[in-house]
């Protein structure tokens, strides 16, 4: 995919690949994409934003509905039902090992010796720093939707603009949720964004 993409496309695909290492995600998810593009930019990035689509927003409902960190999606309460204080934990780990020991950690689970590059892979993920993350079934459903929107326009190249209509396009996985706990919809981002895109032009 980010061989068809302009270079600002290509930088949110990569910030988007970081949110979910930062997060401690096994996966790369339309998430991961959404909050990229809230924090972009660009004008779809500004169209986002002035819809309440912003990157802390964005990645307080990440947190609530998946679940961030070194315990990725476990349950904070049940934890502390057993006397686990993840923020403890996470103070502890962080004063002994150093700010960045947790993201250190989360790249190493996932790393793919050999692999030292951002490149397509025959299985649908993602690669860089030789971590691999597998791509969430709506992230492949927005990369159709990405090329289908580049295409209608003419363009040779998918754009963030196109990113972010094919992202918002997508009815599955978190980003309608979390698009709902905003108080947004699909169809009123769609519009903004093009909106933004024809003032820019």
């Amino acid at each position: 995919m980010t061989d068809y993409m302009t270079q600002d496309a290509r930088s949110v695909a990569i910030c988007a690949y970081e949110n979910a290492i930062r997060l401690g995600h096994h996966y790369l998810g339309g998430e991961h994409f959404l909050l990229a593009l809230a924090a972009a930019d660009q004008p779809a990035g500004a169209a986002l934003r002035g819809r309440g689509v912003t990157p802390e927003r964005v990645e307080e409902e990440i947190v609530r509905l998946a679940g961030s960190g070194l315990l990725g999606d476990l349950d904070r309460d049940a934890l502390a039902a057993v006397g686990i204080d993840v923020d403890a934990v996470r103070d502890r780990i962080e004063s002994s090992f150093g700010q960045a020991a947790l993201q250190q950690a989360a790249r190493a689970a996932h790393r793919e010796p050999g692999i030292s590059s951002w490149s397509p892979r025959r299985r649908s993920g993602a690669v860089r720093d030789g971590v691999f993350l597998p791509h969430a079934p709506d992230v492949e459903k927005g990369r159709r939707n990405a090329c289908r929107e580049a295409q209608a326009r003419h363009g040779t190249q998918i754009g963030v603009e196109h990113v972010a209509l094919g992202l918002v396009a997508v009815g599955e996985g978190l980003v309608p949720p979390i698009l709902s706990a905003i108080g947004v919809s699909a169809p009123v981002l769609r519009t903004a964004i093009l909106d933004r895109y024809r003032q820019a032009s």
